[in-house]
């Protein structure tokens, strides 16, 4: 394990290489993104972090491929099906950031990464029921892999309002997938979240707040989609009913940040993908918490979640799952207390009358 420090530490320097040469790109450019009323930053800042974060991940993963041959072993070859399919991400959040893509295009460019993978061979082969057990999907293995890989790439989109918040919680997600990783064996996986989380640290210098570069729906779309194919290939190389549900409560905070969004969008009568300011940190952040407090209690959050990871593993299963429900009752219950408290039409503060 100590052969990983290196790559963690050259992906921490090369990330913060690549975010100050993609500040100066944008600086030049003037490649930026604009204050308007549904944003909380004050000031035009460079927003294609994203860059930086997939050449700097890139770079050292294929180092570490180089170096370690499970990664290839585990791969099959078809490392080039995750690059491309991964470029694909960044490219559709690149022309999202410069020209707002509308839904059916954004989709267009996800869809078209979600073939790519299952094209390779990556499908989500059963589905894990707590306290039930295993269901064979068969051909609908197909469907459900999209659905997994698209939803999950629009996760860490979800959560990227807040300077430093989207980079915090990628690396507590990258730290449960990691020890998800390391209890199955699955270098593949070690390795990767070794790689992004150390992307992650080196761009998070220069998105702490007052951040001086965003990650941008490219870099948010990026590690969405990471995270969605690492989880995926975790039951693939191992096929016990724990890889299957582990993974999911390493992603905890940005599937809960989905899962709310989308039923509240639905039952006020919203389109699912329309932006709104309705989100988790909003209402942290009416509630008189500072943005920098807001950052710290949702990456909180996101490791607590993490903890759940070994224990799945060490303990039994049903009685750590029966504390996993609990706990995500509990942050749905304080999340609607919020809502109740403020009222559903306020936003950062003030009346929103759209």
């Amino acid at each position: 394990m100590i052969l990983y420090l290196p790559l963690f530490a050259f992906a921490v320097l090369l990330s913060f290489g690549m975010s100050h040469l993609v500040i100066r790109l944008s600086v030049r450019y003037h490649l930026f993104d604009y204050p308007d009323q549904r944003k909380l930053h004050v000031r035009p800042t460079p927003h294609l972090g994203g860059v930086a974060l997939f050449v700097s991940f890139w770079v050292i993963f294929l180092l570490a491929s180089l170096h370690f041959d499970s990664i290839n072993q585990e791969l099959s070859g078809k490392m080039w099906a995750l690059f491309l399919a991964s470029a694909v991400i960044l490219a559709t959040g690149i022309v999202d950031d410069l020209k707002n893509l509308n839904f059916v295009e954004k989709l267009t460019g996800q869809v078209i990464a979600a073939g790519i993978i299952i094209a390779a061979g990556f499908t989500i082969p059963r589905f894990h029921i707590p306290f039930w057990g295993s269901l064979e999907l068969g051909w609908l293995s197909y469907p459900m892999t999209f659905a997994w890989i698209i939803v999950l790439s629009n996760s860490i989109n979800l959560i990227d309002g807040l300077d430093g918040l989207a980079g915090s919680v990628s690396v507590s997600v990258c730290f449960g997938l990691f020890l998800t990783g390391l209890l199955l064996g699955v270098e593949t996986v070690i390795a990767t979240t070794v790689c992004l989380s150390g992307s992650l640290v080196g761009f998070l210098i220069l998105n702490r707040p007052p951040a001086k570069l965003f990650m941008g729906d490219s870099g948010a779309l990026f590690i969405g989609f990471m995270f969605s194919v690492l989880a995926v290939i975790c039951p693939v190389k191992s096929y016990t009913a724990v890889a299957m549900f582990v993974p999911l409560v390493a992603v905890g905070v940005p599937l809960i940040e989905v899962a709310v969004t989308m039923v509240r969008r639905t039952a006020s009568g919203q389109r699912f993908y329309v932006a709104d300011n309705r989100h988790i940190y909003n209402y942290l952040v009416n509630l008189g918490f500072s943005p920098e407090k807001t950052v710290i209690i949702l990456t909180s959050v996101s490791f607590a979640l993490t903890v759940f990871v070994p224990a799945l593993f060490w303990f039994d299963r049903k009685r750590v799952f029966s504390i996993f429900l609990a706990f995500l009752l509990l942050l749905f219950f304080l999340f609607f207390v919020l809502r109740l408290k403020h009222g559903q039409g306020w936003v950062n503060g003030k009346r929103d009358s759209s």
